[in-house]
């Protein structure tokens, strides 16, 4: 990308200066000719990286889809847990109207800070939440631990990435303030957790105005990312592909039996 800036910055530079000081390049043929060649040579690598890198992404498309989709469960299962404990709605298994539904209440900014202002006032019900978000947390955290390696170093998927590791900050972040705030019977090996964790050096600032906003922005930061997340996942691999894929094998002739080892 950054060559191919540069070679339309100096074709941009050699056109605008041939208004300026035409003569200039009339009179220094030599020079005219190894600029000239220089700025073919920078567009053509420009070109062919961007070919390369454009088959590379066609490569890997299939593992790149495979970290996405488990990256879109992990958002999905953040705001369906979300909607279900802040007792707005209920998304059933398999039903896809079920779950636009359940997305477009997690995306009602008003009806989720309502139900959130409810929850808090509520000591056994932050209770709960407490624990929700812990195994939500984990869970997002050993998805990612798993597969960021995986897309990293894929510019194309790295803003998507930078706001799923937001979204595992988040809940990291509100979960270490509840825990500290609000210590519930807990083994030692918590206790040191929660008592090391970055977010807890200032625990004591955060009231429930602080908590209400992360809990509110968690939920609609899920639900975005979520559908986001899968719309990638499917312009890399179309579900199309996979009918015809799964086609093609069945209707493939046998193989032969594999050689004794």
């Amino acid at each position: 990308m950054a060559i191919g800036v540069a070679g339309v910055a100096l074709l941009g530079a050699a056109i605008a200066s041939d208004f300026v000081i035409g003569s200039f390049w009339a009179k220094h043929e030599m020079l005219t000719s190894v600029l000239a060649s220089l700025v073919v040579v920078v567009i053509s690598v420009a070109v062919v990286n961007e070919l390369l890198e454009r088959r590379e992404r066609q490569r890997w498309s299939l593992l790149a889809q495979s970290v996405l989709f488990a990256l879109t469960q992990s958002a999905r299962l953040t705001w369906t847990a979300m909607v279900e404990v802040l007792r707005l709605t209920e998304v059933h298994t398999g039903s896809l109207d079920s779950l636009l539904e359940g997305a477009r209440v997690a995306l009602d900014r008003g009806r989720v800070s309502g139900a959130t202002r409810e929850l808090l006032a509520d000591a056994e019900r932050r209770e709960v939440l407490q624990r929700v978000l812990e195994r939500l947390r984990d869970h997002y955290g050993e998805v990612i631990a798993k597969w960021a390696t995986v897309l990293v170093g894929a510019a194309p998927y790295a803003e998507l990435l930078e706001r799923h590791v937001e979204l595992l900050g988040r809940l990291e972040w509100l979960t270490s303030v509840l825990m500290h705030r609000e210590p519930a019977a807990e083994g030692d090996r918590r206790r040191r957790l929660t008592r090391a964790s970055i977010a807890t050096e200032h625990a004591d600032e955060f009231g429930d105005d602080w908590i209400h906003d992360m809990l509110v922005s968690i939920t609609l930061l899920a639900a975005r990312v979520d559908y986001d997340s899968r719309e990638l996942a499917f312009s890399l691999v179309s579900a199309d592909w996979w009918i015809d894929r799964t086609q093609a094998i069945m209707a493939a002739p046998a193989s032969a039996a594999p050689p004794e080892l």
